[in-house]
């Protein structure tokens, strides 16, 4: 295993994560993202299956979080503000009336602190009065012989706060830079979902039926030619968040022109899915066809909106604890 790095202009640091059988992950200090993933397809031939832009310095700006660490909060909060105890805390408005993906506050255009320590990439990031409990934040990264990514979150307060990270990077396995993901075949054993309003925000829990239902697999093509009303509140495919089945979810994405299969697994309670729908041509991709669902997002997280309904977790956080999660992507091919 190699993890090496190099230090660009503006402060820009990228790390290269590299394990014998050849694949290799890129990543950077601004925002923890992942630049790069190459992985080999059923003959061999080695391509990047992530979404990227042309120059690392686009990456401050990152309009579509292309491969971020998204922080402190993921996803949606209905009016910008929540409760902790009995004390109010309200957020500038980045969505209309609510708040996208902490707002302002997002780390995911920040420099973070970085190092590397043994076979991992550590990336950390030190709030301060701006939110609730100053949490400190911790991602690593790190790479195994057998193909897979493992992306582990840490964090500490210094009081009661709420955490709810994920990563947001786009996937596409196939070898053709100028396919989207509608050939691509997802599988999960998802159970239920949040169904949502016209502004994007959770309204109750459903059972995963009719095009929701993944579990015997599904061409993302199906997804994108629905006509059921929350594909089309979504913007022509998923934006959604599915819940698991028991502990432990999992979710396989497979390729059949290139071979490649991508295997999700992680201690999170769900994820968002999110099928591309708002990419468009406008996107600097690095080797890749801007295009609407260009790629495929396995945004795993607990849900904000566990600050509003009642799912079985909350995103509620202290300094007695230390926040632990972790999610692997585990790449292969299927001759």
């Amino acid at each position: 295993m190699e993890v090496s790095y190099n230090k660009s202009a503006y402060g820009i640091i990228e790390y290269t994560l590299k394990n014998g059988s050849g694949m290799t992950v890129k990543v950077i200090n601004i925002g923890c993202s992942i630049t790069e993933i190459l992985v080999p397809d059923d003959t061999g031939k080695f391509s990047n299956v992530v979404l990227g832009y042309d120059t690392l310095e686009e990456y401050f700006r990152n309009e579509h979080f292309l491969g971020a660490v998204v922080a402190p909060v993921a996803g949606r909060v209905k009016d910008a503000e929540f409760t902790i105890g009995e004390e109010t805390f309200s957020i500038e408005a980045n969505e209309g009336d609510n708040l996208l993906h902490s707002g302002s506050l997002n780390l995911y255009n920040r420099i973070w602190e970085s190092s590397i320590e043994g076979d991992r990439v550590v990336f950390h990031y030190r709030m301060g009065d701006e939110f609730p409990g100053k949490p400190l934040i911790k991602v690593m990264y790190s790479l195994d012989e057998d193909n897979a990514l493992k992306l582990e979150y840490e964090v500490e307060t210094d009081g009661p706060g709420i955490m709810a990270p994920t990563n947001h990077t786009y996937f596409n396995l196939s070898s053709d830079p100028t396919e989207d993901v509608s050939k691509q075949i997802i599988r999960s054993n998802f159970a239920s979902y949040l169904k949502m309003d016209e502004d994007l925000i959770p309204l109750s829990v459903e059972v995963c039926k009719g095009i929701f239902d993944l579990k015997q697999g599904r061409p993302f093509k199906e997804v994108f030619e629905n006509d059921d009303d929350q594909i089309e509140i979504a913007n022509g495919g998923f934006d959604h968040y599915f819940m698991y089945e028991g502990e432990g979810g999992s979710v396989e994405v497979k390729d059949e022109a290139s071979g490649r299969t991508l295997k999700m697994m992680t201690s999170f309670p769900g994820m968002v899915l999110y099928t591309g729908n708002n990419l468009g041509e406008n996107v600097d991709l690095k080797d890749r066809k801007p295009q609407k669902h260009a790629g495929f997002c396995l945004e795993t997280q607990e849900s904000p909106a566990a600050l509003k309904l009642p799912l079985g977790f909350d995103v509620e956080i202290d300094e007695r604890e230390t926040y632990k999660r972790e999610t692997v992507f585990r790449f292969g091919v299927d001759k």
